[in-house]
């Protein structure tokens, strides 16, 4: 029986503290994201039961109701139909700022953690579609290259690389915009000021003898396409000095002075010190990543394949995406994080094939093949978790057994990903000269979590108990 859209949406709404409570919602592949005014106003136990709510998580400042398929249709119709905040509406006088200083919690080590990684992980969701679909478009142009080698000097198959390309190199500014967007601030001011670290003058001075001063001072010259740490710093310092220039100055004059010095002031900091301390600190993170890679080989893969599962119920799988993009941009390669999610993915699939062939259930023998071909084909994973594993609780385990030692055989075989792309079957064109080697792993990580599903078992539900809403 289909869903009808509209009474989902509804009580979505409903459910979520209704319209009041949403201070903006933006989505994902397969979730709702809600920035709630006050989380506790939520009926998180009454939202699980609604039929087409697959799952219920917070995690980073975001409220999330995972739907599966109708992600989609359910955001379109909210979209157009309720008075909610989707990302783009910038409160110019900041007055919302100036009422909340009031109600500003006391410091501690473990709030700042906390609003840091709801900071990283909100600047990446807007840009976290875009980078997975430029990376499934190099996938497929791989695949041309492969069997028409002369394509790539073909002009058209040059503007479809330029396009799959974009994304990677511009990634400073979609990650201001998604920063601004989280700070509140005017996304304009923060992408001015990631643009001119790559401005076409400027980048030509990187790896040049030309010295450049400002103010006298040296300038780092750095290389900042691709990185993520500078954009979330020059973006955190635009809008604090946004906000404090329209505050300061007058209402007659503030139109023209307040943006003026607000750009004026930020580009000493963002050039001289922001900037390419952002930069540096991204490359040891991506060599701290190399080093674990290096000790600990495919044992470290493994490990991360396991826990992936608790890593996507906690929502923070997101704040992964550009480590594997900046690892991609400084080493070539990511042999850590693509192979750990492609094969926490086909574990999932492989858990839910053997669900499929245990059963009893009719019902959930449909539910269980649709969400394995999610999971292998299209490297959708959330129907898988929250419909069959986690529900039946022993195929998890399975998951588990099966990322794991698929990321050891991956590891151990030098698997490596050379282009981003999703964590499907069908990206395992992007690891390219390793490319036997994650196959061997994506093997054995289906056949060993279907297996196991079989051996543990599971408790099989009547044929007339609904299992996947």
């Amino acid at each position: 029986m289909d869903i009808d859209i509209n009474e989902l949406t509804k009580a979505i709404i409903e459910k979520v503290g209704g319209t009041e409570n949403i201070s903006m919602v933006s989505h994902c592949v397969t979730r709702l994201r809600f920035i709630l005014v006050d989380k506790d106003k939520a009926q998180t136990e009454e939202l699980k039961k609604i039929k087409g709510v697959l799952g219920v998580t917070y995690g980073m400042g975001q409220y999330q109701v995972v739907l599966g398929k109708n992600i989609f249709s359910v955001f379109d119709n909210i979209e157009k139909n309720y008075d909610i905040e989707i990302g783009d509406e910038i409160d110019e006088k900041h007055d919302e700022d100036l009422k909340l200083e009031s109600k500003k919690k006391k410091f501690s080590f473990k709030s700042s953690g906390q609003h840091l990684l709801e900071y990283i992980v909100s600047s990446v969701t807007p840009f976290i579609t875009v980078i997975y679909g430029a990376g499934m478009l190099r996938v497929f142009m791989t695949l041309i290259v492969a069997i028409w080698p002369a394509a790539s000097k073909n002009s058209t198959y040059m503007m479809f690389d330029f396009l799959s390309q974009a994304p990677f190199y511009f990634m400073p500014i979609l990650i201001a915009y998604g920063a601004a967007k989280k700070l509140k601030s005017n996304p304009a001011f923060a992408i001015t000021m990631v643009a001119l670290l790559l401005y076409p003058d400027f980048v030509a001075l990187v790896g040049g003898t030309a010295k450049m001063y400002l103010f006298g001072i040296p300038v780092t010259l750095v290389k900042y396409s691709n990185t993520l740490l500078p954009a979330l710093l020059s973006t955190w310092l635009v809008a604090k000095l946004e906000k404090f220039f329209y505050k300061v100055i007058p209402g007659i004059i503030r139109a023209v002075f307040a943006p003026m010095c607000t750009l004026g002031v930020a580009m000493p900091i963002v050039v001289l010190f922001l900037a390419p301390i952002g930069a540096i600190t991204g490359n040891y993170v991506v060599e701290a990543f190399r080093w674990i890679y290096s000790v600990a080989g495919g044992f470290a893969v493994g490990l991360l394949a396991a826990v992936i599962p608790f890593i996507i119920m906690s929502g923070m799988n997101m704040m992964f995406a550009p480590f594997m993009v900046s690892s991609i941009a400084s080493l070539g390669y990511d042999a850590f994080f693509r192979p750990a999610f492609l094969l926490h993915n086909m574990a999932e699939g492989g858990a839910c094939l053997g669900v499929a062939i245990k059963t009893k259930n009719s019902s959930l023998r449909t539910d269980a093949i649709s969400c394995a071909i999610g999971a292998i084909i299209s490297g959708v994973t959330e129907p898988a978790i929250y419909g069959i594993n986690l529900k039946l609780k022993k195929p998890l385990i399975s998951v588990m057994i099966g990322a794991g030692i698929g990321g050891l055989i991956a590891g151990m075989l030098g698997a490596k990903a050379f282009e981003m792309g999703y964590s499907s079957i069908l990206a395992i064109p992007i690891f390219e000269s390793t490319m036997a080697a994650i196959t061997v792993a994506v093997i054995a990580t289906i056949v060993i979590s279907m297996v196991a599903t079989l051996i543990f078992g599971f408790e099989d539900p009547a044929e007339s108990k609904e299992l996947v809403k």
